[in-house]
């Protein structure tokens, strides 16, 4: 038996371990980190939140007519959500009026905080807004419960992309789809583009209706 418990705890270290160097090489000199795309199970329900210019901002009409959307979770004062929306804001301007659709989920900054990145980067893609301030309590917000599923252990876990196909998205209900693609970091910018572009190819999927 306690053969048996020390070998569970030496395979939970190298676990540790090893997603430890994960990090740590997805870090580059720069400060980035960059996360591949993975397709899991995940229970994505629909939303309405503030916009950042007014109004309420929900999944399903944004999806609608679209054949792909990028929910893309960040935080204004973050260094790789700042990093990140270079090649969200691209790949909207590049692919919008193919199907592609953005909608930005802001977490866990100030309203002036959100003024400023949106000064700076400006944004083409609309922006709603989750979580206000840098709350010490962040297990109530759905960017939180999403993290958690995917086993991400960073401290504030932004930015968060989660890529959904229309032909995934259900019609009502509270859950808008069960599989979804995720890259808890900063997206490759190759892989998402070449998604994208396979994605945005195919005759079917003209989104919610």
């Amino acid at each position: 038996m306690i053969d048996l418990t020390l070998a569970l705890a030496e395979r939970a270290a190298r676990a540790a371990q090893a997603r430890a160097q994960a990090q740590q090489k997805a870090e580059d000199e720069h400060g980035h980190y960059y996360v591949p795309l993975r397709e899991v199970d995940l229970e994505f329900k629909d939303f309405s939140f503030p916009g950042a210019d007014g109004g309420r901002l929900t999944l399903r009409e944004a999806a609608k007519g679209k054949k792909l959307i990028l929910v893309h979770y960040f935080a204004a004062w973050c260094h790789n959500s700042n990093f990140d929306v270079t090649t969200v804001n691209q790949l909207y301007s590049k692919y919008r009026d193919q199907g592609l659709q953005v909608v930005g989920i802001c977490e866990y900054s100030r309203p002036e905080e959100l003024r400023e990145f949106i000064e700076r980067h400006h944004p083409d893609y609309p922006i709603c807004v989750e979580g206000e301030e840098r709350k010490k309590d962040r297990t109530g917000t759905t960017h939180y419960a999403y993290r958690k599923q995917v086993d991400d252990q960073r401290l504030w876990g932004t930015p968060l992309n989660i890529i959904i196909f229309a032909e995934d998205l259900l019609a009502d209900g509270e859950v808008a789809a069960r599989r979804v693609r995720v890259a808890p970091g900063e997206m490759v910018k190759t892989e998402i583009e070449e998604l994208i572009q396979e994605r945005l190819s195919k005759k079917s999927g003209d989104g919610v209706k």
